[in-house]
């Protein structure tokens, strides 16, 4: 088994999800959320993704969950997640229990088309365009978690230390305009 897969199958295990891969849905989850996670974490686990009718797939995670079977079932794997790789994702831990297959879908389809050098607002058009059956509700749903997937809380803190100078040269212009009031 690959070391990337070895460590896929981590994630998962964090995540609390396995894999039958007998099962068309679960193939479909373990796609997706690969993608999803390698986005999340920074790092290529599988270089291979297209763009199929469900969105991002790669053959090779196709083929190693189809080869190792019982460690995708059983989550079974001798590689664990460092304290750095476990809180890259730790986090979004919820959100991502909480999506159901078509939003997994979603996110990892709107990832996919931005990795291809779109736009957020492009990409929603993308990829509506690609599956019409989608609705726009759903897309702009799909984008929404994504801010809230890669809004960390360290970012969260780089974003609102770069904003402090910023805002303290607001309250300086606001306080003088109102002085001018007094």
């Amino acid at each position: 088994m690959k070391a990337q897969t070895k460590k896929l199958i981590s994630y998962l295990k964090l995540l609390g999800v396995t894999i039958d891969s007998d099962r068309f849905e679960d193939r479909i989850k373990a796609q997706k959320l690969a993608y999803i996670i390698q986005r999340r974490i920074g790092k290529i686990l599988y270089g291979d993704f297209s763009f199929y009718i469900r969105g991002p797939y790669s053959r090779e995670l196709a083929r190693e969950y189809f080869e190792y079977k019982k460690d995708f079932k059983e989550g079974k794997t001798e590689v664990g997640l460092t304290n750095e790789e476990n809180e890259e994702i730790d986090q979004t831990i919820p959100l991502l229990k909480s999506l159901n297959q078509r939003q997994l879908e979603i996110v990892a389809s709107l990832l996919y088309l931005q990795d291809k050098g779109l736009d957020e607002n492009k990409a929603e058009n993308k990829l509506n365009e690609l599956k019409p059956h989608l609705k726009m509700e759903e897309i702009w749903m799909g984008s929404n978690i994504i801010k809230k997937l890669f809004l960390t809380e360290k970012l969260r803190a780089e974003i609102m230390s770069s904003l402090g100078e910023e805002r303290e040269e607001w309250d300086r212009a606001s306080n003088e305009g109102l002085r001018k009031f007094e």
